[in-house]
Protein backbone atom coordinates (compact mmCIF):
# COMPACT_ATOMS: atom_id res chain seq x y z
CA UNK A 1 0.00 0.00 0.00
CA UNK A 2 1.40 3.32 -1.06
CA UNK A 3 2.08 6.13 1.35
CA UNK A 4 -0.40 8.34 -0.51
CA UNK A 5 -3.24 5.82 -0.01
CA UNK A 6 -2.47 5.52 3.71
CA UNK A 7 -2.59 9.30 4.04
CA UNK A 8 -5.95 9.39 2.29
CA UNK A 9 -7.38 6.67 4.58
CA UNK A 10 -6.07 8.49 7.66
CA UNK A 11 -7.67 11.73 6.47
CA UNK A 12 -11.00 9.94 5.91
CA UNK A 13 -10.86 8.44 9.40
CA UNK A 14 -10.14 11.85 10.93
CA UNK A 15 -13.02 13.42 9.00
CA UNK A 16 -15.39 10.59 10.03
CA UNK A 17 -14.37 10.89 13.68
CA UNK A 18 -14.83 14.66 13.57
CA UNK A 19 -18.24 14.31 11.94
CA UNK A 20 -19.30 11.74 14.53
CA UNK A 21 -18.11 13.96 17.39
CA UNK A 22 -19.86 17.00 15.95
CA UNK A 23 -23.05 15.00 15.44
CA UNK A 24 -22.90 13.72 19.03
CA UNK A 25 -22.29 17.23 20.29
CA UNK A 26 -25.24 18.58 18.32
CA UNK A 27 -27.49 15.78 19.53
CA UNK A 28 -26.37 16.25 23.14
CA UNK A 29 -27.07 19.96 22.86
CA UNK A 30 -30.55 19.21 21.48
CA UNK A 31 -31.42 16.64 24.15
CA UNK A 32 -33.26 17.60 27.38
CA UNK A 33 -32.39 15.79 30.60
CA UNK A 34 -34.99 15.96 33.38
CA UNK A 35 -34.93 14.55 36.91
CA UNK A 36 -38.11 13.57 38.79
CA UNK A 37 -38.37 12.60 42.46
CA UNK A 38 -40.92 9.81 43.12
CA UNK A 39 -42.06 8.26 46.39
CA UNK A 40 -41.61 4.81 44.83
CA UNK A 41 -40.87 3.38 41.38
CA UNK A 42 -42.10 -0.21 41.39
CA UNK A 43 -41.88 -1.61 37.85
CA UNK A 44 -39.83 1.29 36.43
CA UNK A 45 -36.37 0.59 35.01
CA UNK A 46 -33.71 2.28 32.85
CA UNK A 47 -34.99 2.12 29.29
CA UNK A 48 -38.65 2.56 30.26
CA UNK A 49 -40.62 4.99 28.11
CA UNK A 50 -41.30 8.63 28.84
CA UNK A 51 -44.58 9.68 27.20
CA UNK A 52 -46.76 12.74 26.64
CA UNK A 53 -50.42 12.09 25.84
CA UNK A 54 -49.52 8.46 25.16
CA UNK A 55 -46.76 9.29 22.64
CA UNK A 56 -43.17 8.24 23.52
CA UNK A 57 -40.90 11.29 23.72
CA UNK A 58 -37.91 9.89 25.60
CA UNK A 59 -36.54 7.19 27.89
CA UNK A 60 -35.59 6.67 31.51
CA UNK A 61 -31.80 6.60 31.85
CA UNK A 62 -31.33 6.18 35.63
CA UNK A 63 -33.36 4.96 38.61
CA UNK A 64 -31.55 5.80 41.86
CA UNK A 65 -33.11 5.00 45.27
CA UNK A 66 -32.41 7.66 47.91
CA UNK A 67 -33.32 8.00 51.60
CA UNK A 68 -37.01 8.94 51.29
CA UNK A 69 -37.53 9.04 47.52
CA UNK A 70 -36.36 7.62 44.21
CA UNK A 71 -34.45 9.85 41.78
CA UNK A 72 -35.42 9.12 38.18
CA UNK A 73 -33.37 10.67 35.37
CA UNK A 74 -35.08 10.97 31.98
CA UNK A 75 -33.78 12.01 28.59
CA UNK A 76 -36.13 13.50 26.02
CA UNK A 77 -35.60 12.86 22.33
CA UNK A 78 -34.04 15.63 20.22
CA UNK A 79 -36.56 18.28 19.23
CA UNK A 80 -39.09 17.32 21.91
CA UNK A 81 -40.45 20.27 23.90
CA UNK A 82 -42.39 20.15 27.17
CA UNK A 83 -44.19 22.88 29.12
CA UNK A 84 -42.14 24.28 31.99
CA UNK A 85 -44.91 23.65 34.57
CA UNK A 86 -45.39 19.99 33.69
CA UNK A 87 -45.60 17.19 36.24
CA UNK A 88 -44.62 13.52 36.09
CA UNK A 89 -46.87 10.55 36.82
CA UNK A 90 -45.89 6.90 37.07
CA UNK A 91 -48.41 4.93 34.97
CA UNK A 92 -49.16 1.20 35.20
CA UNK A 93 -51.00 0.01 32.04
CA UNK A 94 -51.79 -3.33 33.74
CA UNK A 95 -51.10 -4.94 37.09
CA UNK A 96 -48.05 -6.91 35.91
CA UNK A 97 -46.54 -4.93 33.01
CA UNK A 98 -43.64 -2.51 33.18
CA UNK A 99 -44.54 1.06 33.94
CA UNK A 100 -43.67 4.29 32.18
CA UNK A 101 -43.43 7.97 33.08
CA UNK A 102 -46.18 10.22 31.79
CA UNK A 103 -45.42 13.96 31.57
CA UNK A 104 -48.68 15.73 32.34
CA UNK A 105 -48.51 18.83 30.15
CA UNK A 106 -47.58 19.10 26.50
CA UNK A 107 -45.93 22.22 25.14
CA UNK A 108 -48.39 24.67 23.56
CA UNK A 109 -46.41 27.88 23.79
CA UNK A 110 -44.74 29.85 26.53
CA UNK A 111 -41.90 28.69 28.76
CA UNK A 112 -40.20 25.37 27.94
CA UNK A 113 -38.89 22.74 30.32
CA UNK A 114 -35.15 23.37 30.53
CA UNK A 115 -32.52 20.66 30.61
CA UNK A 116 -31.46 19.88 34.18
CA UNK A 117 -34.85 20.68 35.71
CA UNK A 118 -35.70 18.70 38.86
CA UNK A 119 -39.38 17.90 39.39
CA UNK A 120 -39.94 17.81 43.16
CA UNK A 121 -42.12 15.20 44.84
CA UNK A 122 -45.01 17.71 44.92
CA UNK A 123 -45.07 17.58 41.10
CA UNK A 124 -45.01 13.78 40.81
CA UNK A 125 -47.48 11.00 41.57
CA UNK A 126 -47.44 7.21 41.76
CA UNK A 127 -50.34 4.73 41.47
CA UNK A 128 -51.75 2.82 44.42
CA UNK A 129 -49.97 -0.51 44.72
CA UNK A 130 -51.97 -3.73 44.74
CA UNK A 131 -50.60 -4.55 48.19
CA UNK A 132 -51.91 -1.23 49.51
CA UNK A 133 -55.30 -1.93 47.94
CA UNK A 134 -55.46 -5.39 49.54
CA UNK A 135 -54.41 -3.90 52.86
CA UNK A 136 -57.16 -1.26 52.65
CA UNK A 137 -59.78 -3.88 51.79
CA UNK A 138 -58.60 -6.05 54.67
CA UNK A 139 -58.77 -3.09 57.04
CA UNK A 140 -62.33 -2.26 55.91
CA UNK A 141 -63.51 -5.86 56.20
CA UNK A 142 -61.98 -6.12 59.68
CA UNK A 143 -63.68 -2.94 60.88
CA UNK A 144 -67.01 -4.08 59.45
CA UNK A 145 -66.62 -7.68 60.63
CA UNK A 146 -67.52 -9.51 63.86
CA UNK A 147 -64.75 -7.74 65.74
CA UNK A 148 -65.75 -4.31 64.47
CA UNK A 149 -69.01 -2.59 63.55
CA UNK A 150 -70.90 -5.90 63.35
CA UNK A 151 -69.84 -7.03 66.81
CA UNK A 152 -73.42 -6.79 68.07
CA UNK A 153 -75.03 -7.46 64.70
CA UNK A 154 -75.54 -3.78 63.83
CA UNK A 155 -74.27 -4.17 60.26
CA UNK A 156 -76.40 -7.25 59.69
CA UNK A 157 -79.45 -5.38 60.98
CA UNK A 158 -78.63 -2.46 58.69
CA UNK A 159 -78.39 -4.71 55.65
CA UNK A 160 -81.61 -6.50 56.59
CA UNK A 161 -83.52 -3.24 57.06
CA UNK A 162 -82.12 -1.91 53.77
CA UNK A 163 -83.16 -5.11 51.99
CA UNK A 164 -86.68 -4.89 53.45
CA UNK A 165 -87.06 -1.23 52.50
CA UNK A 166 -85.68 -1.67 48.98
CA UNK A 167 -87.69 -4.81 48.23
CA UNK A 168 -90.07 -4.05 45.36
CA UNK A 169 -88.74 -0.50 44.94
CA UNK A 170 -86.77 -1.14 41.76
CA UNK A 171 -89.03 1.01 39.56
CA UNK A 172 -88.96 3.88 42.06
CA UNK A 173 -85.18 3.63 42.31
CA UNK A 174 -84.95 3.71 38.53
CA UNK A 175 -87.10 6.88 38.40
CA UNK A 176 -85.02 8.44 41.17
CA UNK A 177 -81.77 7.75 39.32
CA UNK A 178 -83.20 9.14 36.08
CA UNK A 179 -84.36 12.33 37.81
CA UNK A 180 -81.00 12.61 39.53
CA UNK A 181 -79.32 12.30 36.14
CA UNK A 182 -81.53 15.09 34.76
CA UNK A 183 -80.75 17.27 37.78
CA UNK A 184 -77.05 16.64 37.28
CA UNK A 185 -77.34 17.60 33.61
CA UNK A 186 -79.18 20.79 34.59
CA UNK A 187 -76.47 21.69 37.06
CA UNK A 188 -73.87 20.97 34.40
CA UNK A 189 -75.60 23.34 31.95
CA UNK A 190 -75.81 26.07 34.59
CA UNK A 191 -72.41 25.40 36.11
CA UNK A 192 -71.35 29.04 35.94
CA UNK A 193 -74.45 30.26 37.78
CA UNK A 194 -74.17 27.44 40.32
CA UNK A 195 -70.57 28.26 41.15
CA UNK A 196 -71.47 31.96 41.33
CA UNK A 197 -74.10 31.09 43.93
CA UNK A 198 -71.53 29.06 45.86
CA UNK A 199 -69.05 31.96 45.72
CA UNK A 200 -71.72 34.37 46.93
CA UNK A 201 -72.59 32.00 49.77
CA UNK A 202 -68.91 31.89 50.66
CA UNK A 203 -68.79 35.70 50.72
CA UNK A 204 -71.95 35.75 52.85
CA UNK A 205 -70.44 33.20 55.25
CA UNK A 206 -67.27 35.28 55.56
CA UNK A 207 -69.39 38.35 56.32
CA UNK A 208 -71.29 36.44 59.03
CA UNK A 209 -67.99 35.23 60.46
CA UNK A 210 -66.59 38.76 60.50
CA UNK A 211 -69.74 39.96 62.32
CA UNK A 212 -70.07 36.96 64.59
CA UNK A 213 -70.78 39.07 67.70
CA UNK A 214 -73.53 41.05 65.98
CA UNK A 215 -75.08 37.89 64.53
CA UNK A 216 -75.04 36.22 67.95
CA UNK A 217 -76.72 39.28 69.50
CA UNK A 218 -79.36 39.33 66.74
CA UNK A 219 -80.03 35.61 67.27
CA UNK A 220 -80.37 36.21 71.00
CA UNK A 221 -82.82 39.06 70.42
CA UNK A 222 -84.81 36.94 67.97
CA UNK A 223 -84.91 34.17 70.55
CA UNK A 224 -86.16 36.64 73.17
CA UNK A 225 -88.88 37.92 70.82
CA UNK A 226 -89.85 34.34 69.96
CA UNK A 227 -90.07 33.60 73.68
CA UNK A 228 -92.35 36.59 74.24
CA UNK A 229 -94.55 35.53 71.34
CA UNK A 230 -94.67 31.98 72.66
CA UNK A 231 -95.67 33.21 76.13
CA UNK A 232 -98.40 35.43 74.67
CA UNK A 233 -99.47 33.17 71.84
CA UNK A 234 -103.09 33.03 73.10
CA UNK A 235 -103.33 36.83 73.23
CA UNK A 236 -101.63 37.06 69.84
CA UNK A 237 -104.07 34.58 68.36
CA UNK A 238 -106.98 36.58 69.82
CA UNK A 239 -105.54 39.80 68.41
CA UNK A 240 -105.21 38.25 64.96
CA UNK A 241 -108.78 36.93 65.19
CA UNK A 242 -110.09 40.33 66.30
CA UNK A 243 -108.16 41.99 63.50
CA UNK A 244 -109.75 39.61 61.02
CA UNK A 245 -113.20 40.44 62.44
CA UNK A 246 -112.41 44.16 62.26
CA UNK A 247 -111.34 43.80 58.64
CA UNK A 248 -114.66 42.10 57.85
CA UNK A 249 -116.57 44.95 59.53
CA UNK A 250 -114.44 47.52 57.70
CA UNK A 251 -115.09 45.78 54.40
CA UNK A 252 -118.84 45.81 55.06
CA UNK A 253 -118.69 49.49 56.04
CA UNK A 254 -116.81 50.44 52.87
CA UNK A 255 -119.21 48.44 50.71
CA UNK A 256 -122.30 49.98 52.35
CA UNK A 257 -120.95 53.55 52.29
CA UNK A 258 -119.02 53.54 49.06
CA UNK A 259 -121.01 56.45 47.62
CA UNK A 260 -120.71 58.61 50.73
CA UNK A 261 -116.99 57.93 50.97
CA UNK A 262 -116.50 58.91 47.34
CA UNK A 263 -118.45 62.12 47.92
CA UNK A 264 -116.37 62.95 50.99
CA UNK A 265 -113.16 62.33 49.11
CA UNK A 266 -114.35 64.48 46.21
CA UNK A 267 -115.22 67.29 48.61
CA UNK A 268 -111.74 67.11 50.11
CA UNK A 269 -110.16 67.91 46.75
CA UNK A 270 -110.92 71.66 46.88
CA UNK A 271 -109.60 72.19 50.46
CA UNK A 272 -106.58 70.13 49.59
CA UNK A 273 -105.86 72.29 46.57
CA UNK A 274 -106.16 75.42 48.73
CA UNK A 275 -103.73 73.95 51.24
CA UNK A 276 -101.32 73.12 48.42
CA UNK A 277 -101.51 76.67 47.08
CA UNK A 278 -100.97 78.10 50.57
CA UNK A 279 -98.07 75.78 51.28
CA UNK A 280 -95.60 78.66 51.67
CA UNK A 281 -97.94 80.56 54.01
CA UNK A 282 -98.57 77.45 56.08
CA UNK A 283 -94.86 76.78 56.38
CA UNK A 284 -94.35 80.39 57.49
CA UNK A 285 -97.19 80.08 60.03
CA UNK A 286 -95.81 76.85 61.43
CA UNK A 287 -92.45 78.54 61.79
CA UNK A 288 -93.77 81.77 63.41
CA UNK A 289 -96.64 80.51 65.59
CA UNK A 290 -94.31 78.96 68.23
CA UNK A 291 -92.41 82.28 68.41
CA UNK A 292 -95.68 84.21 68.70
CA UNK A 293 -96.92 82.00 71.51
CA UNK A 294 -93.59 82.28 73.28
CA UNK A 295 -93.72 86.07 73.04
CA UNK A 296 -97.30 86.05 74.30
CA UNK A 297 -96.28 83.98 77.31
CA UNK A 298 -93.41 86.37 77.97
CA UNK A 299 -95.89 89.29 78.25
CA UNK A 300 -97.56 87.73 81.26
CA UNK A 301 -96.52 89.28 84.59
CA UNK A 302 -97.12 86.86 87.44
CA UNK A 303 -96.62 89.53 90.10
CA UNK A 304 -99.25 91.90 88.76
CA UNK A 305 -101.33 89.25 87.03
CA UNK A 306 -101.23 91.40 83.90
CA UNK A 307 -100.10 91.26 80.27
CA UNK A 308 -97.30 93.76 79.71
CA UNK A 309 -96.45 95.01 76.24
CA UNK A 310 -94.97 97.96 74.41
CA UNK A 311 -96.75 99.64 71.53
CA UNK A 312 -95.01 101.26 68.59
CA UNK A 313 -97.34 104.07 67.52
CA UNK A 314 -95.29 104.78 64.42
CA UNK A 315 -96.52 101.50 62.99
CA UNK A 316 -100.17 102.47 63.43
CA UNK A 317 -102.24 104.23 60.78
CA UNK A 318 -104.66 105.87 63.20
CA UNK A 319 -103.51 109.43 62.30
CA UNK A 320 -103.36 108.89 58.54
CA UNK A 321 -105.95 109.85 55.99
CA UNK A 322 -107.91 106.89 54.54
CA UNK A 323 -105.97 104.49 56.77
CA UNK A 324 -102.74 104.89 54.73
CA UNK A 325 -99.45 106.48 55.61
CA UNK A 326 -96.30 107.28 53.72
CA UNK A 327 -94.93 103.79 54.28
CA UNK A 328 -98.05 101.91 53.30
CA UNK A 329 -98.03 100.27 49.90
CA UNK A 330 -100.63 101.53 47.41
CA UNK A 331 -101.57 97.90 46.80
CA UNK A 332 -102.38 97.32 50.48
CA UNK A 333 -105.90 96.18 51.41
CA UNK A 334 -108.41 98.64 52.95
CA UNK A 335 -107.34 100.32 56.21
CA UNK A 336 -107.43 98.05 59.19
CA UNK A 337 -108.13 101.06 61.47
CA UNK A 338 -110.80 103.69 60.81
CA UNK A 339 -109.56 106.88 59.14
CA UNK A 340 -110.22 110.23 60.74
CA UNK A 341 -111.90 111.61 57.65
CA UNK A 342 -112.03 115.34 56.88
CA UNK A 343 -109.39 117.83 57.85
CA UNK A 344 -108.17 118.51 61.32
Amino acid sequence: MSRRLLAALAALLVIAAAAFAINRWILDEDRTEVVALFDSTVGLYPGSDVQILGVPVGTVTKVEPKDDHVRVTMELDPGQQVAADTGAVLVAPTLVSDRFVQLTKAYDGGAKLASGTVLAAERTAVPVEIDQLYESLLDVSTKLGPEGANKNGALSDLLQVAADNLDGQGRNLNVMLEEFSKATATLSDTGGDFFSVVENLDTFSEMLLANDGTVALANKQFATVAGYLADDRDELASAVTNLADAMVILDDFIRDNRGNLKTSVDQLIAPTEVLVKQKTSLEESVRLIPLLLQNFLNTYDEGGNTLDGRGNLNELTIWSRDGLNARTSPDAPPALLPATGGER
